[in-house]
């Protein structure tokens, strides 16, 4: 790779300071002119133009029990995120297990649900957490398999899946409507900038839940599977739809999706991330995860959230 021109990166510095160009316009001319992303992450880090998810980097991957990753997501806290186990009731006889992370300081926040994959409430899923909290927002990621004992009561991930294969769609919604009430009574949090998250699995109930709630700000699912058309009249709020490249059951239907979103009037953004597979997101799939597009998809959803939220990263 040659050397990038001074000039060249100059100019595209002083258009990003200018205001000229956005963030993620600047990111994507820089890998252009540096032909890597993993290059201009670095550029980025070192101008001081990087947000702090960029410095924090994402762990290897590993493949693990359900019982080892939350043991191992907790050790990677950042020291700038608090953290706590809590539970919050759903419906009457059932309380929701869920794990819980905010910033030190700058409350109150906006808060996001997390909804983890088919397998349960994994390392994955509390690092995404984690890493929402280091961008200013109270994260909440329940325990979807609370009603079954647990993630941590099942003995690997495959047992798990079998367990989310149990729940029913209703029980699911039932549980966030909960989780969005639990937020909204904390003092701490914003009530009306609550947003909804998750992937694959978490991904589906996202869009599902944000037909079904009014009282969310923002939606994000990731590779998830879209509702019928018939309930998209019901969104809300802005939608933040994540694709894979590399996914053909539910990329089946997003086209089909954002004209209806369009045709509605709906905010509604779709993004497909370059030589990705399902799950492109999660460093415990090695066959699958892709470091470099999970930053970059990081880093549109961040922006994403922070324009709907009106706030920057809390100190």
């Amino acid at each position: 790779m040659q050397p990038v021109p001074a000039f060249a990166l100059e100019a595209l510095k002083q258009s990003y300071r200018s205001g000229a160009i956005s963030r993620r316009e600047f990111f994507q001319k820089l890998a252009y002119l540096t032909g890597s992303l993993v290059l201009a992450h670095e550029i980025m880090l070192t101008e001081g133009f990087a947000f702090e998810w960029e410095a924090y980097d994402w762990p290897d991957p590993q493949t693990q029990t359900p019982k080892q990753s939350i043991a191992a997501g907790e050790q990677r806290r950042p020291a700038s995120v608090v953290t706590e186990w809590v539970k919050y009731p759903s419906e009457e006889g059932v309380e929701v297990g869920a794990y819980l992370a905010q910033p030190q300081v700058g409350a109150p926040f906006a808060a996001i649900v997390v909804i983890h994959e088919n397998r349960g409430l994994t390392e994955f899923v509390l690092d995404i957490a984690q890493r929402w909290a280091t961008e200013g927002l109270l994260a909440l990621a329940p325990d979807f398999l609370s009603r079954l004992g647990g993630t941590a009561s099942f003995d690997s991930m495959d047992a798990a899946r079998e367990g989310i294969g149990r729940l029913q769609r209703d029980g699911v919604m039932t549980d966030l409507h909960g989780a969005v009430r639990y937020l909204q009574s904390r003092p701490d949090v914003r009530r009306d900038k609550i947003g909804v998250s998750g992937f694959c699995w978490g991904g589906g109930q996202t869009y599902f839940f944000a037909t079904e709630s009014n009282a969310i700000a923002f939606a994000i699912p990731f590779y998830g599977a879209a509702p019928p058309l018939e309930r998209l009249e019901q969104i809300a709020c802005p939608v933040f739809a994540v694709y894979a490249e590399d996914d053909p059951r539910i990329n089946a239907r997003m086209e089909e999706v954002e004209a209806r979103m369009r045709e509605l009037g709906k905010p509604y953004t779709r993004r497909v991330y370059p030589g990705t597979q399902h799950a492109f997101m999660n460093f415990t799939a090695p066959n699958r995860y892709n470091a470099e597009q999970a930053r970059v998809a990081w880093a549109d959803v961040t922006a994403f959230v922070k324009q709907i939220i009106g706030a920057t990263k809390a100190p």
